[in-house]
C-alpha cells in the first residue's frame, strides 16, 4: 500500500490565500487578522492531516467476476473495512488506475461512510469491449473529506483478471435447423430406467429406483421386485468447426489487416451464436477449433458444456502461429458438423454433409444488427 496527498486547484488556492492572510497578519498585527489566520489554518490541519489518519487502517480487497460478456455490465465489488476502533472514514472513492487491454477503467465506486470496524461493499461497473483476459491493475481509495481541499489516497497494488466471452447473437429462427437437417442432427437412443418410447426389459429392483418403473404383475407372479428398462431419445447433435488455418495476414479479404482481423472476430462470434442456438433448443453441442489450440471435450448439452466452449472462444490468440495441417477429427455418425470460416469456404473441410458458412453472413443470419446488439 501507498498513502499520497494529492492538493486540488481548490486547495492550491485556498493555501495562497492563507499565506497572503498570514502575510497581512504578520506586517500589520491585529486580533482580528490573527484570528482569521488561526481558523484558516487550523482548516488546512483538519482537511490534510487529521482527515487522513482514517486512511491509515482502510483495508479494500476487489471481488472482479471469473468471466464477462463483451458489451454487457461487468460488476466490479469492492469490499472497504476500518480497521481503526475509534475513527471512521467518509466519502470513500475507489478507483481503477488500470484496465486493460480491451476495456474502459469504469467509474469510481463511492462508499458514503465506513464506521470502525466496519465493512462496506461498494460497486462498480466495467463495460469490456473485446473479447479475451481482462487484467484489472493496481487501484486506490482516496478522499477529500471534510473541505474538498487536500485529497487523500491509499494505493493497492492488487491485480486481478477476468476472462470476457464473445457475445452470441440470437439468430434468426429456423436457421440452426435449416443447417444441421433433420436426418444428419437426429435422436438416438440410449437406455434407460422410466418413461421412454421402447421397452429394452426387465431387471431386477435396486435401491433408488422409482416406485413408477416396477412391473407389478411380473413382481407378483415371481415374488421379487422387477423394474421395467426403457429407451429415452438422445437430443441432436450439433459439432461447430471453426477454421482459422490461416493466419490473418493471408486472408484474401479487402480492407487490409485490420479487416482481416474484424472477420476472424465476427467468425468466433458466428459459432458462438451456433452454439448457443444449438444449447437453447436442447441439442448437444461440441466444438473444434482449426489452426489454434482448442478444446478436445467430447459432445454434451447442458449450460456447463456451452460455458465451457464459449470460455475456449474466449482464450483464442488470433496472434499464435496457425497450424494449417489441422483436420477436423471424427464426430460420429449423427452429428450434425456445421464449419465456419473466416473468408472462403473450404468445402474439403467436415465432410461432404456439412454445412459451410463464412464470417461476412453474421449480420444477415443474426436477429439483430450489431449496432442494435449493443
Amino acid at each position: 500500500m501507498r498513502r499520497r496527498y494529492h492538493v486540488r486547484a481548490p486547495g492550491v488556492l485556498y493555501l495562497l490565500l492563507v499565506l497572503a492572510v498570514g502575510f497581512v497578519a504578520a506586517n500589520r498585527p491585529g486580533n482580528l487578522l490573527v484570528w482569521v489566520f488561526a481558523a484558516m489554518l487550523s482548516g488546512v490541519l483538519l482537511s490534510g492531516i487529521l482527515s487522513g489518519w482514517p486512511l491509515m487502517r482502510l483495508r479494500v480487497r476487489r471481488r472482479v467476476p471469473a468471466t464477462g460478456v463483451v458489451g454487457e455490465p461487468l460488476v466490479l465489488r469492492y469490499e472497504v473495512s476500518q480497521g481503526s476502533r475509534a475513527w471512521s472514514a467518509f466519502a470513500v472513492s475507489v478507483r481503477e488506475l488500470r484496465v486493460g487491454p480491451h476495456g474502459a477503467a469504469p467509474a469510481p465506486a463511492f462508499v458514503r461512510h465506513v464506521g470502525p470496524r466496519e465493512t462496506v461493499v461498494a460497486e462498480s461497473v466495467a463495460w469490456p469491449a473485446r473479447r479475451g483476459a481482462l487484467r484489472f491493475g493496481p487501484f486506490r481509495a482516496e478522499t477529500a473529506f471534510p473541505f474538498g481541499l487536500i485529497g487523500k489516497s491509499v494505493r493497492f497494488d492488487d491485480e486481478a483478471e477476468c476472462l470476457v466471452l464473445p457475445r452470441a447473437r440470437a439468430l434468426r429462427p429456423g436457421v440452426l435447423r435449416e443447417l444441421a437437417g433433420e436426418g444428419r442432427a437426429g435422436a438416438a437412443s440410449r437406455p434407460r430406467i422410466g418413461p421412454g418410447s421402447d421397452f429394452l426389459g426387465l431387471r431386477e429392483y435396486r435401491p433408488g429406483d422409482s416406485i413408477r418403473s416396477v412391473a407389478w404383475r411380473r413382481s407378483s407372479a415371481g415374488g421379487e421386485l422387477a423394474v421395467i428398462e426403457r429407451s429415452m431419445d438422445a437430443p441432436p447433435r450439433v459439432g461447430v468447426v471453426l477454421d482459422l488455418r490461416r493466419p490473418t495476414g493471408a486472408l484474401r479479404v479487402e480492407g487490409g489487416p485490420s479487416r482481416a482481423r474484424e472477420l476472424e472476430e465476427d467468425a468466433i462470434v458466428l459459432a458462438a451464436s451456433l452454439l448457443q442456438a444449438a444449447a437453447s433448443e436442447g441439442m448437444e453441442t461440441s466444438l473444434a477449433v482449426l489452426g489454434l489450440p482448442g478444446p478436445a471435450a467430447g459432445a454434451r448439452a447442458g449450460r456447463r458444456q456451452l460455458e465451457r466452449e464459449l470460455c475456449a472462444l474466449a482464450a483464442l490468440d488470433l496472434d499464435a502461429p496457425r497450424d494449417a495441417s489441422a483436420m477436423v477429427a471424427e464426430l460420429g455418425a449423427r452429428t450434425s458438423v456445421i464449419v465456419v470460416h473466416v473468408d472462403r469456404a473450404d468445402l474439403s473441410v467436415g465432410g461432404p454433409a456439412s454445412a459451410h458458412l463464412v464470417a461476412g453472413q453474421l449480420r444477415a443470419m443474426s436477429v439483430d444488427s450489431e449496432d442494435g446488439a449493443r
